[in-house]
């Protein structure tokens, strides 16, 4: 039965251990998608600063930069694949792109709702485990011999 016990309590704690490793991935999940979600809304505001200036900076890497002069700021040329470029109006690559952040935004509400469930199950995990070791140390003290 003792054996039994500190199989189950194993179990237990080896539960908890995946569950807190399964938040810390579902965190940077998260941090994944705000990254995503940044880069598309940096980019539609370059796209939207089109209609007003054909001025550009071009990275150049290592964060410099050189100003240019779009030739056709209306047509947008987008990564579409490995060497597969795709030209677009630049009003359609705007909303694909506002789509593709509500998109991000709905999976990062999903996320952070099985953050949540996972959380919630460590709680309870705990909680279990609080009362099992309480149990544990009753009995050990019941079983010591008194002493007067």
């Amino acid at each position: 039965m003792v054996i039994r016990m500190n199989e189950e309590l194993q179990n237990q704690f080896m539960a908890l251990d995946v569950y807190n490793q399964q938040v810390d991935k579902l965190k940077e999940e998260l941090s994944n998608i705000d990254m995503m979600i940044m880069e598309l809304l940096r980019s539609i505001e370059s796209m939207e600063g089109l209609k007003s200036s054909k001025e550009i900076l071009l990275p150049l890497g290592a964060g410099a930069f050189i100003k240019a002069e779009a030739q056709n700021p209306e047509k947008i040329v987008l990564s579409v694949g490995v060497d597969v470029l795709l030209e677009k109006n630049v009003d359609d690559v705007i909303v694909d792109f506002q789509k593709s952040v509500e998109e991000l935004e709905k999976t990062k509400e999903l996320v952070n709702n099985q953050i949540q469930k996972t959380n919630q199950e460590i709680v309870k995990l705990r909680s279990e485990l609080e009362k099992r070791a309480a149990a544990i140390e009753q009995r050990s003290a019941q079983m010591k011999p008194k002493t007067n």
